[in-house]
């Protein structure tokens, strides 16, 4: 992408900052965080495995790249948010109620307003997560099911979940959960292995990927 086609693009992100801000509300942030506030972005497009920190590794590469069709990308943060693997393993050491964003992803052709992926993740009590026949995911018809981690799911063109066991000091009794969003869409296969690639990454950073249940090839679907 030219330097020139970058700068529109980014004027364009900027006006569009005060619309992702306002999706604070359903997502979760937590009351108190400057949702309006962001860190300017590099001033370029950069290979997928270069953007927020160096954390996709290459099955998340590949995963996004075949998600969005793209092949370069840039990053947005809004002040507080974590910016690379470091720092978001250092505030998941710390957080216990809140959902922390982190690595909101934009294509060149994207609606400035709407990132291209964005990931979520949280601390749940161990005892609110469902194994995946008892999930409402099981017997819904635009969900599909994988069988990693504790419970691994995709619902409608967008969603993707998980829950896996992680065991951290302050956290006993609760699973970390990740999350993201895709948009418009993508193939649910692309969504759960991309999830799967940066979750299992956080959990090496934590210690727990061979508890995680997180595996290191394609995440298949159960059959139901």
């Amino acid at each position: 992408m030219s330097r020139t086609r970058s700068r529109r693009w980014l004027g364009a992100l900027v006006g569009g900052v005060l619309c992702v801000g306002s999706f604070a509300l359903v997502v979760g942030w937590p009351e108190g965080r400057d949702e309006e506030s962001a860190t300017p972005p590099d001033e370029r497009f950069m290979p997928a495995g270069e953007v927020c920190g160096g954390v996709l590794s290459a099955a998340a590469v590949r995963h996004l790249e075949s998600a969005t069709g793209a092949d370069e990308f840039i990053a947005l943060f809004h002040s507080g948010e974590p910016t690379d693997l470091r720092s978001l393993l250092g505030v998941l050491h710390e957080t216990e109620e809140y959902e922390e964003q982190f690595c909101r992803i934009y294509s060149p052709t994207a609606d400035p307003a709407m990132p291209t992926v964005q990931f979520y993740f949280k601390w749940q009590p161990a005892e609110l997560v469902e194994t995946p026949e008892e999930s409402s995911f099981w017997g819904h018809p635009e969900a599909v099911v994988y069988g990693i981690g504790e419970l691994a799911a995709t619902l409608g063109p967008s969603g993707a979940f998980l829950a896996f066991e992680c065991s951290v000091e302050g956290r006993e009794g609760h699973m970390l959960s990740s999350r993201l969003h895709i948009d418009p869409h993508a193939y649910p296969d692309d969504r759960i292995g991309l999830l799967n690639a940066v979750s299992r990454t956080v959990a090496e950073g934590l210690g727990c990927a061979e508890e995680s249940g997180l595996t290191a090839a394609a995440p298949q679907p159960l059959s139901r």
